[in-house]
């Protein structure tokens, strides 16, 4: 069995089960379907590494580890465990890697790119997401920040189901570029006009202004947002996203 080491070039190995790496640079190799086995990363220094269809599920960073150009591809990284505030990856490419599990929320990412990566239903804080870029699909994402925090990333060639925006500003960020997907300025003033004219609207039933109070409220606080219209009217339907964005005086959704 193997251990991880600088300068290598492996296909089809399995690597040794617990290995604990411990103030290394481990750099300048490429890893070519292969088990790493549960690696445990303390305070490392990982540069210039390919993993290619490798099982990387039970590694674990710890103690400042730092990723930088490294590239992940077709991968499972289900699992992976990072403690808080203890990986920072750094130019590293994720492409088509099963990402499910992994405690993304606890690492930074700073000019990284995501390509056809799985990792739905996850909160990820915009504070730890500098300048990044997704391609692909992301289902029921979170991007949270503190208040005003800016959201540097690239959703250019993405597909938002389902994605939320909370306590972020939304100016860095270059939107989707599919006919479906709506991004909307002065996003608090529209709402905060819209609760005014629903409460006036005798047109509407209790149950039709609850819901679209209860939704309009979420953005209160948004000063942009990006909306995908067509997962709107497959959750709600066509009559309340047309009534939606009729409220928030946008004609093109």
């Amino acid at each position: 069995m193997r251990r991880l080491e600088s300068g290598m070039s492996v296909d089809s190995e399995w690597f040794t089960d617990i290995v604990r790496y411990e103030h290394e640079t481990i750099s300048g190799s490429t890893i070519i379907n292969s088990n790493v086995g549960s690696p445990i990363f303390w305070s490392c220094n990982l540069q210039h590494l390919v993993f290619d269809t490798c099982d990387l599920t039970n590694a674990r960073f710890f103690a400042g580890s730092m990723i930088d150009h490294c590239t992940f591809n077709r991968s499972d990284l289900r699992s992976v465990g990072i403690a808080q505030d203890e990986a920072i990856f750094i130019n590293c490419e994720f492409s088509s890697c099963d990402m499910r599990g992994m405690t993304l929320e606890n690492a930074t990412f700073i000019d990284c790119t995501f390509v056809k990566c799985r990792f739905n239903d996850r909160i990820l804080q915009v504070a730890k997401i500098i300048n990044c870029s997704f391609t692909g699909k992301l289902v029921d994402i979170t991007f949270e920040g503190n208040g005003r925090q800016k959201l540097i990333a690239n959703f250019e060639n993405c597909i938002l189901d389902g994605v939320r925006f909370v306590g972020c500003d939304l100016t860095r960020c270059i939107p989707p570029k599919s006919k479906n997907h709506l991004y909307v300025e002065q996003v608090s003033a529209r709402v905060k006009n819209a609760l005014t004219k629903i409460e006036d609207d005798n047109n509407l039933s209790d149950d039709d202004r609850k819901v679209l109070v209860r939704s309009l409220r979420k953005l209160e606080q948004m000063e942009q947002y990006i909306f995908n219209t067509a997962h709107m009217k497959i959750i709600y339907g066509d009559v309340f996203v047309e009534r939606f964005f009729s409220s928030l005086e946008c004609n093109n959704a």
